[in-house]
């Protein structure tokens, strides 16, 4: 048994996940996403907090939104008993993976929980220029290995996804700040 401590950054104070509010055009699709890195939580909570307060006062509101990071256990034991999907590096695979859970919002996998690469806000624009197919046809090699090597993969941060809620009820949270 290993427990495994994940973070989640965000604007929303909550007191259960409810991975149905998730955006359906992410990385790897609808659900809750945590990272085993605490600054890569607070990054994603105080830059939504900031792009948030923006948008209330450009709508003549005043800047409230609060930056929250959660932090949960997870006992890895669990992943025996669930539909898991590893990626261990960003490869071909993982590419074609995020690429269909961007752009496709109607299906979504099966899997309980999805485990790789964040393909972050630091990747945006080489996923945007590969999804517009600057680097070529998506489905092509050279675009693929393009895109890889454009998005510097050894400092992407990895990232756990819970797609359903039987994944994030084995969640522990133990603390919220």
């Amino acid at each position: 048994m290993a427990i495994i401590k994940l973070y989640h950054g965000t604007i929303y104070d909550f007191d259960a996940i409810d991975v149905s509010r998730g955006k359906p055009w992410k990385d790897f699709g609808r659900g809750f996403y945590a990272s085993r890195t605490e600054s890569q939580a607070q990054r994603l909570a105080i830059r939504n907090r900031n792009f948030e307060n923006d948008l209330l006062v450009e709508n003549g509101g005043r800047p409230n939104a609060q930056a929250w990071v959660y932090t949960y256990e997870f006992d890895d034991d669990n992943l025996a008993k669930l539909s898991v999907k590893e990626f261990t590096e960003p490869n071909e695979e993982w590419v074609r993976f995020v690429v269909k859970n961007r752009t496709n919002r109607k299906h979504q996998h099966d899997y309980d929980i999805v485990i790789g690469p964040t393909a972050n806000d630091d990747t945006n624009v080489v996923v945007q220029a590969f999804m517009n197919r600057i680097y070529g046809d998506t489905n092509s090699f050279r675009a693929i290995q393009t895109f890889l090597d454009n998005i510097l993969p050894e400092r992407l941060p990895y990232q756990m996804f819970f797609g359903t809620k039987r994944a994030a009820d084995l969640l522990r949270r133990i603390g919220r700040r």
